[in-house]
């Protein structure tokens, strides 16, 4: 799922996001929620679906890769 940052008024939640983006909740992952990346100037974090993400990219939200982390393991020790 794509990753969003956007702008919303300080203090705000998710259902505030849901309906300043348009968004439903099964557009979201719900588990991750709204993050506040900087609370203060009210910029937010929150994860989407790739349509949606494609329908908000031409807004005020900034869209971003979200790839896996995930450890590397191998049968070979490292040199």
């Amino acid at each position: 799922m794509p990753l969003l940052t956007v702008e919303l008024p300080p203090g705000s939640v998710l259902a505030d996001a849901l309906n300043a983006l348009g968004l439903t909740e099964d557009e979201i992952d719900r588990d991750f929620g709204l993050i506040a990346v900087d609370p203060e100037a009210g910029r937010f974090a929150l994860r989407v679906g790739a349509d949606a993400a494609a329908r908000l990219g031409d807004s005020s939200a900034r869209v971003f890769a979200d790839p896996p982390i995930e450890s590397i393991s191998t049968d070979e020790p490292p040199d």
